[in-house]
């Protein structure tokens, strides 16, 4: 009977320490698991933090292209579309404030510094002498006329109707 008994108790001992091996093993992976998902979440955490960093260069780098775009347009000088921002421009602009000197600052020197601020702002103003006077004068072109101004009081001088082929 002793025999039957330690035989007994052997086997129970076995099946429990199988049971609690088993489970050691589960509460094990169970931690490996945990562990991974932590490392999957600080990822996660991390990669939420680098997106937000890269949504503010984005926003920086569309307001940079905003901005050059903008200076783009500047650059490449237009006609005036209308009389009224021709004549508007001529308001601001303040060439005809200069002084006139026969040896310093002539009808010339008014249109070619005109011509360069129509250019500074993004317009195109040409110039010409008029031969009958020997007086150098801006053209504007806006549409299917031209506008001769003096460039020393901003007159427009005068307005032709012209054929632009378009």
């Amino acid at each position: 009977m002793s025999k039957l008994v330690v035989g007994v108790c052997i086997a129970l001992l076995a099946a429990f320490l199988g049971e609690g091996w088993y489970l050691g093993q589960i509460q094990s992976e169970l931690m490996e698991t945990k562990a991974e998902l932590a490392t999957v979440e600080n990822n996660i955490a991390a990669l939420q933090d680098e997106l937000t960093v890269r949504d503010s260069e984005l926003v920086s780098i569309k307001q940079e292209l905003e901005q050059t775009q903008e200076k783009l347009e500047k650059a490449q000088p237009r006609h005036f579309n209308s009389l009224e921002e021709l004549e508007e421009w001529l308001a601001e602009d303040d060439t005809d404030q200069m002084q006139y000197s026969s040896d310093e600052f002539n009808c010339i020197d008014f249109a070619l510094m005109l011509q360069e601020h129509a250019l500074t702002n993004g317009y195109i103003l040409s110039t010409e002498v008029l031969p009958v006077a020997a007086h150098w004068v801006n053209i504007a072109v806006i549409d299917d006329r031209i506008y001769i101004i003096d460039p020393q009081d901003d007159r427009i001088i005068l307005e032709k109707r012209i054929n632009r082929r378009s």
